[in-house]
């Protein structure tokens, strides 16, 4: 029995492995009743479900590693890091803590801080003002004394409609936050995110024409390039200035770098950027006239539009995902890439056709 026992267990490995599927059901941790119409889905993607009457549910397609959300009104949101076909899941919510509320004492204050949430969190460009945020009630609103840190959350999963994307995206706001509300600093957010697309019926050769426009010269789009070893074919230029530098914004010299010289291919579809954490770089993205990025390697850059962009690395050296996914949030990006917020975000599994 024991021989047996020990030819299963390692035979049950390579059988799991090959797993491309979630399953499992959502019950309350107290009195394991299940919950349906519970929410589950693959965090920053297309693909999730929700429990049905007996609280399962089936996630097919899955790609390991993987970050797992489940989210219930009322209950705190678990998330699951996997790395490997897990088997059947039980999972187990707590219903959530009462959680404080903001007192707006001044009159048209509430009303104040949400539009200045919207441009930051949203957008102000013509993605952002498109947005609409289904149920705004749910938010809650922190602001310094002195109004220079904003802070946010919110008690359920946001519903915002996307309609130039044709997408229905649900946010688990963790955190928001802005340093110096004065309507330029930018903005640090904790999320996990769930884009339901449109039915087929209702989504137009016009909604796949804006997801394009929102993808090229987008931080996805830059990592995914630079993970193929593509920039100049699509478009972009990557410089670099000496830190030494760095006092000196107008007499900045960048010079133009050879990515792949500061790049290595890792296991797991990942890619390391090393030895430029003490760098200004600069990124330079040349399109047409429609947006669309223009192939340096057959075309020459002089009278073409482009756009500038920032790119500071945390870490000495960093990681991300071949689909443009920064695996530690140790890249952080500025300029015009960084001006694309929720409101122009597509899904990490957004391909081009």
């Amino acid at each position: 029995m024991r021989k047996l026992l020990f030819v299963i267990l390692i035979i049950l490995p390579a059988i799991v492995r090959g797993q491309d599927f979630l399953s499992g059901k959502v019950i309350d941790s107290q009195t394991h009743e299940p919950l349906s119409y519970a929410t589950v889905y693959l965090n920053g993607t297309t693909k999730g479900t929700i429990t049905d009457s007996l609280g399962c549910f089936e996630i097919r397609n899955v790609k390991f590693p993987t970050t797992v959300v489940i989210s219930f009104v009322g209950y705190k949101t678990q998330v699951h890091e996997l790395s490997r076909y897990p088997g059947g899941m039980m999972i187990e919510l707590k219903q959530a803590d009462n959680l404080p509320e903001v007192i707006v004492t001044a009159k048209g204050e509430r009303e104040q801080i949400m539009a200045y949430f919207k441009s930051m969190f949203l957008g102000d460009d013509r993605w952002g003002r498109h947005a609409v945020i289904r149920n705004p009630d749910a938010l809650m609103f922190n602001l310094s004394p002195d109004q220079r840190t904003l802070k946010a959350w919110a008690n359920e999963p946001l519903i915002i409609d996307l309609p130039l994307l044709g997408y229905e995206l649900y946010v688990n706001l963790i955190d928001f936050n802005v340093e110096r509300y004065d309507g330029s600093a930018a903005c640090d957010i904790l999320g996990y995110f769930f884009f339901r697309p449109y039915g087929s019926d209702r989504l137009t050769q016009r909604h796949q024409k804006n997801r394009l426009a929102v993808y090229y010269d987008s931080n996805q789009h830059f990592l995914r390039s630079l993970y193929q070893n593509r920039l100049a074919e699509n478009g972009y230029v990557l410089m670099a200035a000496d830190a030494a530098s760095f006092q000196f914004e107008d007499v900045i010299k960048y010079e133009v770098i050879d990515a792949s010289l500061y790049t290595d291919s890792i296991p797991g579809d990942m890619m390391r950027i090393h030895d430029l954490s003490d760098k200004r770089l600069k990124i330079l993205f040349y399109h047409k006239l429609d947006g669309s990025p223009l192939d340096l390697t057959r075309n020459r850059k002089m009278l073409h539009p482009f756009s500038k962009s920032g790119m500071h690395l945390l870490l000495d050296t960093c990681t991300f995902h071949k689909d443009g996914i920064v695996t530690d949030n140790s890249i952080r990006f500025t300029g015009d890439i960084s001006q694309k917020r929720i409101g122009a975000s597509l899904p990490d599994d957004f391909t081009v056709n």
